[in-house]
């Protein structure tokens, strides 16, 4: 086989649009890149992406994070998989939005495991809008062997979930980052944290992704919560996306700004710990951070913004 220099191929991509950074990024990658062959490996990669719609800074951008991509067939890998990603999220600039971050999926057959993956899911009533909503937020959810799929969804049936339920798509997700074992382990804490049998599936329909949090923010949480005079287990029941949150960063320093802004008898009303843990940062610090920067000054800097 006859190969190129490597100086041709470096001019052949900066006027394909690799950028001098674009090169240099994928050579960290993939070093033998520039020992490609020209006109067998490199050009109907950059063909096939043109003439599916892409910009040869998309390419760029999409090859230089995941330069492997370049080692794939055409006909069997690249405009097939890209043409799947199209049908599923909607239009090229999307894929475009998708590869920038999830490049791997123009490596995979997805006809395999993506494609009849979200036929089945379909089929169980979830909405095209919710499943391409996962694609962009999950992606790798998609790529399970679709007997695995089939058994996340069995275990949300038998613990009686709502295919119905925006939270089911949810709770399946959940069902495939951990083990049977791993989800016993989750229901044998909480039991013991006090939460009864029927507190543990309602937690579980409401919030299915508390599951997934570590055995050991689920107890501190739990605990640090139970502190507090005005809080029981039945507001945790009611309110379970609060195990979901950093206690660190989110529930404790805003209960801190809380309790000294009561303290000092500013605020008119009671705050309930639904409205201090639903609200955005942003909302949060306009309403009670930056009113009272002066009557905070002996609160925590992190909490000031200072």
């Amino acid at each position: 086989m006859a190969f190129m220099k490597p100086e041709l191929i470096q001019e052949f991509s900066s006027r394909s649009g690799f950028s001098r950074s674009h090169i240099e990024e994928a050579l960290k990658r993939k070093p033998n890149i520039l020992s490609s062959s020209l006109e067998k490996t490199n050009k109907p990669k950059f063909k096939i992406f043109r003439d599916l719609g892409f910009s040869t800074n998309d390419v760029a951008d999409i090859l230089a994070v995941d330069p492997w991509i370049l080692s794939r067939s055409v006909d069997d890998r690249i405009a097939p998989s890209i043409l799947d990603l199209k049908s599923v999220v909607g239009s090229i600039p999307d894929v475009v939005k998708l590869l920038k971050t999830s490049a791997w999926f123009l490596k995979c057959d997805l006809q395999k495991t993506m494609m009849p993956n979200i036929e089945y899911l379909r089929s169980c009533g979830i909405s095209s809008s919710q499943i391409v909503s996962y694609v962009f937020s999950f992606p790798r959810f998609f790529l399970h062997k679709p007997e695995s799929i089939k058994q996340f969804i069995k275990r949300a049936d038998d613990l009686g979930f709502d295919r119905k339920s925006n939270m089911f798509l949810a709770a399946i997700r959940m069902f495939s980052s951990m083990s049977e074992e791993n989800w016993e382990l989750k229901v044998k804490l909480s039991r013991k944290l006090g939460f009864s049998e029927d507190d543990i599936l309602s937690t579980f329909w409401k919030t299915p992704q508390v599951f997934a949090v570590s055995e050991r923010k689920i107890k501190e949480v739990t605990d640090f919560l139970l502190t507090r005079k005005d809080v029981s287990i039945s507001f945790i029941i009611s309110q379970p996306s609060v195990l979901v949150c950093s206690l660190e960063h989110r529930r404790k320093p805003r209960l801190l700004v809380i309790d000294t802004l009561e303290s000092k008898n500013l605020l008119r009303r009671k705050v309930s710990l639904t409205t201090i843990y639903k609200m955005s940062e942003q909302n949060f610090r306009e309403k009670y951070v930056h009113p009272y920067l002066k009557e905070l000054e002996n609160a925590s800097m992190a909490i000031v913004g200072a």
